[in-house]
């Protein structure tokens, strides 16, 4: 099967890390069908903004060829136009795969404006489309009544919709999009990558305190990610001996530095800043704890991997975190934005991970692209 795989999320030589997961499902599908990916750039006109044009028109990365057109982008007006804009960039090159024989089928991931614009695309050409919802593109769109109603729409049109969790099942269904045509099916975890490392092995290639507690945070400096409720939380937990490693970077870095001076907390936090995909293992290996205070999440994959690296996890309740955290040698789960209950959870599972066994099995991307490729094979 000829696979097109359209997102912006696919990482770039200017965002090498961005949507890595996306990546990883792109290379196990590979590995059965052939995958091209197009990957749209956002264009801004030259007086509204200083773009940045150093990613290339193509490129080839683990064998999978990637175009990445541009669509326009105006900041903070039109948004609803987006998905129309995103159809103008991407449909030369869908038409041109389709003439060259590779693009049996449509795969968008993040629906707005990515899946709505991939749809009108390839109906034109008479491809058949799978929508693939992430978590914030439902969340935080479908707030909007123009994008809501596109976003519904598509999904209802497409030959099949992915979600990342039950949630957003649900959530899409009270919306009215059409429940026969949404499958619920969780990212993989990379098991030759995500494995126990010895604890005092990792925290020696660190150059960590062996003796240390160590709570380890992993994303963009966003407001979703709710990385200040952290540090609040960090703030309260007066008499518990511990660092907190902060692995991102992001636009918010002056707030976040701004703020750990105000709470006096700069003898409890260091800013790793960012780091490999290869090293996330280590420094999971090496903490006794993650957290993942997110506001709202789809299936966030950082989960996923602590645990199977063998590190508990404090999580906000949110998107998919419910179906991997399911029993107390995990972790614990904490309603989003409550930074005195993240506290306590933090308090109470510091020493969970070496008092007690963490059992955690989970599904590899290579079981997670042979679920995926069934719902191609139903499409076509």
């Amino acid at each position: 099967m000829n696979i097109t795989l359209i997102s912006n999320l696919y990482p770039n030589k200017l965002e090498p890390t961005k949507g890595v997961f996306i990546k990883q499902l792109a290379e196990r599908l590979n590995e059965s069908h052939q995958v091209t990916v197009i990957s749209p750039v956002p264009w801004r006109p030259a007086f509204l903004t200083n773009a940045d044009n150093s990613v290339p028109a193509e490129d080839k990365i683990n064998n999978i060829k990637i175009y990445y057109p541009r669509y326009l982008v105006i900041p903070k007006i039109l948004r609803s136009l987006t998905a129309t804009f995103f159809n103008w960039g991407i449909k030369s090159t869908l038409s041109k795969l389709k003439a060259q024989g590779l693009a049996d089928i449509v795969s968008a991931h993040w629906v707005y404006p990515d899946g709505v614009g991939s749809l009108l695309a390839a109906k034109k050409l008479n491809l058949p489309v799978t929508l693939h919802a992430l978590g914030c593109d439902i969340n935080e769109y479908t707030k909007y009544f123009l994008r809501r109603r596109q976003i519904v729409s598509a999904m209802n049109k497409a030959n099949a919709n992915v979600v990342k969790s039950n949630e957003l099942k649900s959530k899409l269904v009270a919306l009215g999009v059409n429940e026969n045509k949404i499958s619920v099916i969780l990212n993989g975890v990379d098991k030759n990558k995500f494995q126990n490392i010895d604890q005092t092995k990792a925290r020696e290639k660190l150059d960590l305190d062996p003796s240390e507690k160590y709570v380890i945070f992993i994303g963009n400096f966003q407001i979703e990610k709710g990385l200040n409720h952290l540090l609040d939380a960090v703030h309260q937990i007066k008499d518990r001996p511990f660092k907190l490693l902060v692995v991102g970077d992001g636009r918010l870095k002056t707030q976040v530095e701004a703020q750990i001076k105000e709470l006096s907390i700069s003898d409890k936090v260091q800013l790793v800043g960012r780091v490999s995909h290869e090293m996330i293992p280590v420094y999971m290996s090496a903490a006794n704890l993650l957290c993942l205070p997110s506001l709202r999440e789809g299936c966030p994959n950082v989960v996923i991997e602590s645990l199977t690296c063998g590190t508990p996890v404090v999580a906000s309740k949110v998107g998919a975190v419910p179906d991997m955290i399911t029993n107390e040698t995990h972790g614990k789960m904490v309603e989003p934005a409550n930074s005195q209950a993240l506290a306590e959870a933090i308090d109470q599972c510091l020493d969970l991970k070496n008092s007690s066994t963490l059992n955690f099995e989970w599904y590899s991307w290579e079981e997670n692209a042979e679920k995926i490729s069934q719902v191609f094979n139903a499409s076509i």
